[in-house]
């Protein structure tokens, strides 16, 4: 249903793959620095399944665990 009053949010998930929680500082990036100081920070944040691009893009998109979307990507 759209909302007529006006009063919408939109909402932005911006994953950057394979970009190091350190590597993102006033110097090298201060862009996304001041995004990160203003928005969300997941300090403590880890991958489904590591080094791997689709499981975990999968999880964040549907919320849910690899088991359910039937995305496993490669076995260890």
């Amino acid at each position: 249903m759209a909302d007529t009053n006006g009063n919408g949010r939109n909402v932005i998930i911006f994953v950057a793959d394979g970009l190091r929680n350190g590597s993102v500082n006033p110097t090298d990036t201060p862009t996304l620095y001041s995004i990160r100081q203003l928005g969300v920070s997941f300090a403590n944040s880890h991958s489904l399944f590591p080094t791997f691009t689709t499981p975990n893009a999968s999880a964040i998109a549907t919320g849910h665990y690899l088991g359910d979307t039937g995305d496993f990507s490669n076995t260890i």
